[in-house]
């Protein structure tokens, strides 16, 4: 160490603003570096803007001293040296500042109303997470139940101690979340107040990070945290698969404390402002009340849109708003109102926030808030530090290994569409996968996916005597229906090196009668090969084996091959309202007669005013000719796949009248078509469909209630469009790849820990003296390298395009580097064999 950083360490080791203890429990990842609290700062805190202690406020000293900033001087020894002869020249901001009369308490105002069970776990979460300060939680009992009432009297008292002191104000009966909160805040006096809610797990030192953000700026009067379920303060997701606000789960081994030391790690404290906090933990600065008073109780009596309106009004007054993304608050999400009921106070919120501020102005506040970029950025760095990003080192074992899926029916239908277009985006990730077929069917497999290159190389033929041989060369084989779990415990029993997986596409033993010899098949599957690893694409199949068999199923992405399935620009050749359903009476949970009886009814209905055709079935076939048929529609037969999505993206609204849908992938295909689909309530189908939203949610079994619900969708056309277009945009996430992927995930790790007991079986190298093929896909990458180089050299003078070229070809080349080094690689391992 130089005697100038000596100097430095010894600045800052005498200051009373360094705090070592605080400081190493503050940033717990400095002990890795093996320095002191005092060598850590003046070497890297005091550079990437981490606090001394409590009281010294790195980031804002440098904003008031930017010659400090610019000189990259400690700013903490050039405040010991010369914060006090100079601030009235540099403006230095010495300490944090606190409020007039601020002892270090902090009050939380906790609502309560019944949900013992969360209740609980908040409240002892309240009282043993560490902070620097003295905590007060006022909880208020909004009138709950006795049970709830008795705990909360005997809880005050056993879980207050020196640090965190507990208070309790009870209402006689029921008054409403914005009454109960507004209670809390009277009774509050500290110069911080947080309102929580009582279904959330705190983190230690949370209020810390509270208080943190707001001393980053004065202007700051409201404030909230990072969490898994706070809308536009969500980590690591914002959305889900279904475009829903996320709510996400811990990762897998984490606690609600993990994860907040990985959102503090990540953060660089960049506090982003916004329009908009979170009511589930909610920072107000005491001034913010003193001027513009309690929550507007009156217009927002349920809790609904009373947290937005006070973030209006504190704006209003001269407040800024932010997230503090250094610090992060659990919420469970404790479902203390029905879908519906939620939706309908929601709507109320709503209307009472555009009633009170003006339809425009919520608007043009709503649309900034959806500019996420800077909290984007933030949950950038998260998901790096979680590890979610799709490494290659992650999937480095699976790029070695060989996956077969077995599909032992002829294809054709929703779930063999599943597993070919995943298998196809697996091996376009360059994954070796094959789907076994029977070899009869192999050409029909061939025909019907023949608009995909290289179709031929994906389909492995087999029979009943060469399977076990067949799947011995591959690490992994997944069944894909109950049938295909018997082929697999075979393979398994003979070659233990494989891993076994069951992709469960629906809840098999529903298709049987009970009792019967397929229905007791399709029950045992789920535990018939041990140590299998099981998934589904809804959380719908995934309850139905937990709850009867008592097995987990991992979750994974659905998929809708967007390549296919895409809406059209073409004109439209009538005004009429053009509907389609599939017809299988073959399959009598398909509900083929009642589709048929509704389509009729509609069809005498609206006559002209509608065009009606169905699909699925020949029209000779001899179940079909039995069903009604005496109105006017067509039947386009059996289709395949680009002529499926051809007939859907003529479509307006897809009915399927299904007894259930374990997830309902022509509904979803015709989403993706632009069509509005109609799909029941029963199964998963609700993984994508949100009633009246994006999709006619209805109970298939209640043939009147159909005909209301479409009825109602034909005269109102203006709804309709709208739906169709929120439909398109939820299952515009489905995508192979990311299914793909998501699959290979689940099976890596238990694949790692099976290669642990059973190596590899040994791979037949290819003769040498085939000829490589070339590829061709390399070629295009370096004819386009060629072509970003070109364009970067002509659009030189213009830095925005030549910035966006230099950047594509540094892609291209490090793309065109791996390639090339895998090959190398490859040439190497096979003449070492």
């Amino acid at each position: 160490m130089s005697r100038i950083e000596s100097a430095v360490v010894s600045a800052s080791a005498r200051s009373a603003h360094l705090d070592a203890d605080w400081y190493l429990s503050r940033y717990p990842e400095v002990a890795k570096f093996g320095l002191s609290a005092e060598e850590h700062y003046s070497k890297v805190g005091a550079f990437i803007g981490y606090d001394p202690g409590p009281n010294f406020n790195t980031r804002e000293y440098l904003r008031a001293n930017p010659d400090v900033a610019l000189a990259g001087l400690n700013p903490l020894a050039h405040f010991e040296e010369n914060g006090t002869a100079k601030s009235s020249e540099t403006n230095a901001a010495s300490t944090i500042d606190m409020p007039e009369g601020f002892l270090g308490r902090i009050d939380i105002v906790v609502p309560v109303y019944n949900a013992l069970d969360d209740v609980k776990v908040c409240l002892a979460s309240l009282s043993h997470a560490p902070s620097d300060y003295q905590l007060r939680v006022i909880v208020v009992n909004d009138g709950s139940e006795p049970e709830t009432t008795a705990w909360l009297r005997s809880a005050v008292n056993d879980l207050s101690h020196e640090r965190v002191s507990f208070t309790l104000i009870e209402h006689e009966q029921n008054m409403g979340y914005t009454v109960t909160v507004n209670d809390g805040l009277r009774a509050s006096t500290a110069p911080y107040i947080v309102t929580l809610n009582s279904d959330t797990i705190v983190t230690p030192h949370w209020v810390d990070g509270l208080v943190r953000c707001m001393h980053s700026s004065h202007e700051i009067g409201i404030c909230g945290p990072l969490s898994n379920a706070a809308n536009w303060q969500s980590v690591p997701d914002l959305y889900d698969e279904s475009g829903k606000f996320a709510i996400n789960a811990l990762p897998k081994g984490m606690t609600a404390a993990d994860m907040a030391q990985l959102v503090l790690a990540s953060s660089r404290r960049d506090y982003p402002r916004t329009r908009f906090v979170n009511g589930f933990c909610f920072m107000i600065r005491r001034e913010v009340i003193n001027s513009i008073g309690y929550m507007d109780e009156k217009a927002f009596p349920t809790g609904y849109g009373e947290e937005n309106d006070f973030c209006i009004r504190a704006q209003d007054a001269g407040y800024a708003l932010a997230y503090a993304d250094d610090t992060y608050v659990f919420h469970a999400k404790s479902k203390s109102f029905g879908h519906e009921r939620r939706i309908a106070l929601s709507k109320a919120g709503r209307e009472a926030l555009n009633s009170k501020h003006g339809k425009a102005r919520m608007a043009a506040l709503t649309s900034e808030i959806k500019d996420t970029r800077d909290m984007d950025a933030v949950r950038g760095r998260i998901k790096k530090s979680l590890g979610l990003e799709i490494q290659g080192a992650a999937l480095s074992l699976l790029t070695s290994q060989k996956i077969l899926f077995i599909l032992p029916g002829k294809g054709g239908g929703g779930g063999a569409h599943s597993v070919v277009q995943e298998a196809i985006a697996a091996r376009r990730l360059g994954i070796e996968v094959n789907i076994a077929v029977m070899e009869e069917h192999c050409a029909n497999f061939c025909k019907l996916y023949s608009d995909v290159p290289g179709v031929s190389q994906i389909f492995v033929g087999y029979t009943p005597a060469s399977l076990v041989k067949t799947a011995s060369a591959y690490d992994v084989v997944v069944a894909t229906i109950y049938k295909s779990v018997q082929l697999l415990k075979a393979i398994v029993d003979d070659c233990p090196w494989i891993l076994p997986a069951y992709y469960v596409q629906d809840y098999e033993p529903l298709f049987f009668d009970e009792g019967s010899e397929d229905w007791q098949a399709a029950r045992e599957s789920y535990t018939l090969v041990p140590n299998a690893v099981l998934f589904a694409k809804t959380d719908w199949i995934r309850e139905q084996v937990r709850i009867n068999h008592g097995v987990e199923v991992q979750k994974v992405l659905p998929s809708i091959d967007h390549d296919v399935y895409k809406p059209t620009l073409s004109q439209r050749a009538s005004s009429s309202i053009r509907i389609t359903a599939m017809i299988r009476p073959k399959t009598p949970r398909r509900g083929a007669l009642r589709t048929m009886q509704l389509l009729q009814r509609l069809s005498q209905e609206y006559s002209d005013k509608i065009s009606i055709s169905v699909f699925g079935c020949d029209p000779d076939d001899s179940a079909y000719l039995e069903l009604p048929r005496d109105f006017k529609f067509r039947n386009a037969g059996v289709l395949q796949r680009p002529a499926v999505a051809q007939l859907l993206q003529q479509t307006d609204i897809f009915i399927d009248l299904s007894d259930y849908q374990a997830f309902g992938r022509t509904a979803a295909e015709a989403m993706a078509c632009g069509a509005l689909s109609v799909v029941p309530r029963a199964g998963g189908a609700e993984e994508y469909a949100i009633d009246e939203v994006n999709a006619s949610v209805v109970d298939t079994k209640n043939p009147d209630a159909c005909f209301e619900a479409i009825k109602s969708l034909l005269d109102n056309p203006d709804k309709v469009q709208e739906m169709r277009l929120a439909g398109l945009a939820t299952v515009s996430a489905y995508s192979p790849r990311r299914a793909a992927i998501s699959e290979l995930l689940v099976l890596v790790r238990p694949l790692a820990k099976l290669r642990e007991v059973h190596a590899s079986p040994k791979r037949q190298p290819a003769p040498l003296n085939v000829p490589v093929p070339r590829n061709n896909y390399l070629v295009y990458l370096k004819w386009s390298l060629r072509a970003a180089r070109t364009r970067r050299l002509l659009l030189f003078p213009v830095a925005k395009w030549r910035r966006k070229y230099s950047r594509l070809a540094r892609e291209l080349s490090a793309e065109i580097n791996s390639i090339q080094q895998r090959e190398k690689l490859a040439r190497e391992y096979f003449k070492s064999r």
